[in-house]
């Protein structure tokens, strides 16, 4: 029986400085939406018993998640590491959705209104974020592609 060939990605090291600093932009980003994120909640909901430092630190320690778990998804669906992609994503949506469901569950009853507009807003950003996150995988994949057909063969 022959073994299966392990695929090895080994990468150049400007390939992996420019991931450090693209993984570090997008936290930078994510932290920076979390306080602005809360500011907006608590003047949208505040009024029905949410606690903006409860939401503020929820949403804060989701942010770290996945500022960490996204970029890992990314790389690794461009690495062609599915499975391991699809746990970080995984570990990923939980974090996004962590600090909305604390919105239902800090906060009084809610009208329906209101119900609505916050799951509205979720699905958008949901879908927004799911639509950035395959544009980069193909704009990475293809570069990979096109910097693996430049390379002289060996």
């Amino acid at each position: 029986m022959k073994a299966m060939p392990t695929l090895l990605h080994h990468h150049s090291h400007a390939t992996l400085m420019r991931r450090r600093r693209l993984s570090r932009t997008w936290a930078g980003m994510v932290l920076g939406w979390s306080l602005i994120r809360t500011l907006i909640v608590w003047a949208a909901v505040g009024d029905y018993g949410l606690n903006p430092w409860i939401y503020l630190a929820i949403d804060l320690c989701s942010a770290i998640v996945d500022a960490i778990t996204t970029p890992l998804m990314v790389i690794c669906f461009v690495d062609d590491r599915y499975r391991k992609a699809v746990q970080w994503g995984l570990i990923a949506l939980v974090a996004f959705l962590v600090p909305d469901l604390y919105i239902f569950l800090g906060t009084r009853t809610l009208p329906m209104k209101l119900i609505v507009i916050i799951c509205a807003i979720i699905a958008l950003t949901l879908m927004i974020g799911v639509i950035g996150v395959v544009r980069k995988i193909r704009r990475a994949k293809a570069l990979r592609l096109s910097a693996a057909c430049l390379r002289p063969s060996d």
